[in-house]
């Protein structure tokens, strides 16, 4: 799914939960223990999470957007 800050937020709020569940995923094949690193499972871990922080953008984008923020007043209120 491409993810754009016109989306309906709630489907931006859905799009980076399951970006970050794929994210997930293939960190824990990449990294199942902490005494081993599966190179085999890195291209999908970084694509992965490319696409989650590209939904996270989007998000932030659609929040800063909406209420005439920037995105450091953004994260200065998450900060509270």
């Amino acid at each position: 799914m491409i993810v754009t800050p016109r989306m309906d937020p709630k489907a931006l709020v859905a799009a980076v939960r399951d970006a970050a569940q794929r994210h997930n995923m293939t960190w824990e094949a990449l990294v199942p223990d902490a005494f081993q690193v599966d190179f085999a499972h890195e291209e999908a871990e970084e694509l992965a999470y490319a696409e989650m922080a590209a939904a996270k953008a989007a998000l932030r984008d659609h929040i800063c957007e909406t209420y005439g923020i920037s995105i450091r007043e953004l994260s200065s209120l998450t900060a509270l």
